[in-house]
């Protein structure tokens, strides 16, 4: 695995995948309090110029709050993992979603007031996702275990349809149908993107699937953050900061204020 990230590809032979949180986003002590650095919305908006529209955020996020970090253009989003699928108004709407359950299922919903009551009780913090839902411990890492344990429960009570995922101090239970690998899959199988070779950007567990789909591919993939963790990334970038950096030249802009 190369430490400062790839050869500058073809903008013109790339789809590009990218998570936001670590990624694009400086992470933050809590979900609601990451923001995008200034210029990043206009950055996305060049890459996605110069790739013809082959650039998607796929994100664990929900497309509603990835329109409200970039108010300015609707890009393309793989939301709750690809569960969530909304197209850039650039490339039509020819792309379906993978279906996520109905939230207001009975068992999804025990699950969720069950993990709310037993957060509430030990003070971690609870995150409300629609289709999904997420326990963090970021600021308690030595409550690891207890979240562990309450999401063992929500993901039983909430029975099949759903699954949980690991990432950087946070535990999810989301569709079990979706992953970011069979997002990347599934926007690969339409224009403007089947014709290009995928370039997937991430920083946690999540995002390995999307790895090993763009690697099957014959794609790039990039690994941000210090190498704490085996991957099956090509490359790695240090940081959110620098892969900001890199993606600046990709899109031409290096040496710009942004």
């Amino acid at each position: 695995m190369t430490e400062n990230g790839p050869a500058l590809p073809d903008p013109g032979k790339v789809a590009l995948f990218l998570d936001l949180d670590g990624t694009l986003l400086d992470l933050a002590a809590t979900p609601d309090q990451v923001a995008a650095e200034p210029g990043l919305g206009a950055l996305l908006r060049q890459l996605e110029r110069r790739t013809e529209g082959a650039l998607a955020l796929v994100t664990g996020r929900q497309v509603a709050f990835v329109d409200a970090l970039f108010p300015a253009h609707r890009f393309t989003v793989a939301g709750l993992h690809g569960a969530e699928l909304r197209p850039s108004t650039a490339i039509g709407t020819g792309i379906a979603a993978i279906a996520a359950p109905a939230r207001e299922t009975q068992s999804f919903l025990a699950a969720f007031s069950g993990m709310q009551n037993a957060a509430r009780d030990i003070g971690l913090l609870t995150e409300d996702k629609g289709a999904a839902f997420a326990l963090h411990y970021r600021q308690a890492p030595e409550l690891r275990e207890a979240a562990e344990r309450i999401m063992a429960e929500a993901a039983r009570i909430a029975g099949p349809l759903y699954r949980l995922r690991e990432g950087k101090c946070v535990i999810e239970l989301c569709p079990a149908g979706a992953d970011k690998g069979a997002a990347l899959r599934n926007l690969m199988a339409s224009p403007p993107f089947n014709s290009r070779r995928p370039l997937a950007a991430g920083d946690d567990l999540t995002d390995e699937a999307m790895f090993g789909a763009a690697n099957a591919l014959g794609g790039i993939t990039i690994r941000i953050g210090a190498q704490d963790s085996p991957s099956a990334a090509t490359a790695r970038i240090a940081s959110p900061a620098a892969f900001r950096a890199w993606l600046r030249q990709l899109a031409g802009l290096t040496g710009a204020g942004d």
